[in-house]
């Protein structure tokens, strides 16, 4: 079972960052310079580049919104290059430090803004998610707090939050956060996933397959609501309808996983029967399946004593 805080880096055009090219050129101008009798060749003088234009700014945060940290980050490496203290700018590169799995350096970048004015929400906002990320709960909690106290519009902060509090066990306030969210992005498949993913840990199987649904028909490409949506499947008890449409490759797996669900659920002949099949179908699944079988028959041994003594 899985979650999604943030989007890939996409594999988006460079014909922006092309385009851009022009606007950070450096101009260099040499002329004469008389002095007193003679003629003297002038040390060459430096133009100071032009200032960035919002514009440019707003195009590497569209591309961000968008998933193209790509081309995000061909635009930002020119705009820092120009201005270095381009606030937004370091904010932007931030972003894409984050979507590339540069987790630990992302939390220091968003950290050297969070008092910058400009962008201190959209800062913590960034901290608070890469904290999330690395582990520490209780700083991203209070920078994902002081976030949304600035800036209520964050999404991606509710977002960050309602997974917070699912780890936490705080079920409605974790239900809240994501309502929040999608007031906020109505059209965030990750968001849905998310709010899935917190249905599912409180075994409302229904509610759950609802929102992959939701999740898949925004984005049919999203695996993890893809793979939540079989263990929903698999909670209700409907574990066939877990396993519609699952290719070969990935049988073994997803035979382990229903079997775990089933488990859990305390269908323990179906569950070995789906561990077995796990096993056979998929030998690096072995070892997986082999421990959650050990534990089911331990299960077994213990409700056989019970039997016994009662």
């Amino acid at each position: 079972m899985w979650m999604r805080f943030d989007s890939s880096p996409s594999r988006g055009k460079t014909g922006r960052a092309g385009a851009a090219r022009s606007l950070l050129a450096f101009v260099a101008c040499a002329g004469l310079l008389a002095a007193c009798e003679t003629s003297v060749e002038a040390p060459p003088q430096v133009e100071a580049p032009p200032p960035i234009s919002p514009e440019v700014i707003a195009v590497t945060e569209q591309a961000i919104d968008q998933g193209r940290y790509a081309d995000a980050k061909l635009l930002l490496e020119r705009v820092l290059l120009a201005e270095p203290g381009n606030m937004r700018a370091r904010l932007g590169m931030a972003e894409v430090q984050l979507a590339f799995g540069k987790t630990a350096a992302a939390a220091e970048s968003f950290e050297q803004l969070v008092e910058v004015p400009e962008v201190a929400a959209r800062a913590r906002q960034g901290r608070g998610i890469a904290l999330l990320m690395l582990g520490r709960d209780r700083e991203a909690r209070n920078s994902l707090l002081q976030a949304v106290e600035s800036d209520p519009g964050l999404w991606r902060a509710w977002n960050a939050l309602g997974s917070l509090y699912d780890r936490a066990g705080a079920w409605k306030e974790a239900l809240a956060a994501y309502d929040r969210a999608l007031e906020i992005k109505p059209d965030s498949a990750m968001v849905y996933n998310n709010r899935g993913f917190s249905h599912l840990l409180r075994r409302d199987a229904v509610a759950a397959i609802a929102d992959f649904d939701t999740a898949l028909h925004l984005d049919p490409d999203l695996e993890a609501a893809e793979e939540n949506l079989r263990l929903a499947f698999a909670w209700s008890g409907n574990y066939e309808q877990a396993l519609v449409g699952v290719g070969r490759q990935h049988i073994g797996r997803a035979y382990n996983n229903v079997g775990f669900v089933a488990l859990l659920r305390g269908d323990l002949t179906t569950a070995e029967s789906y561990l077995l099949r796990s096993m056979a179908a998929d030998p690096t699944f072995n070892k997986t399946a082999n421990k959650n079988l050990e534990y089911l028959r331990s299960l077994k041994a213990i409700n056989k004593t019970a039997e016994v003594q009662g």
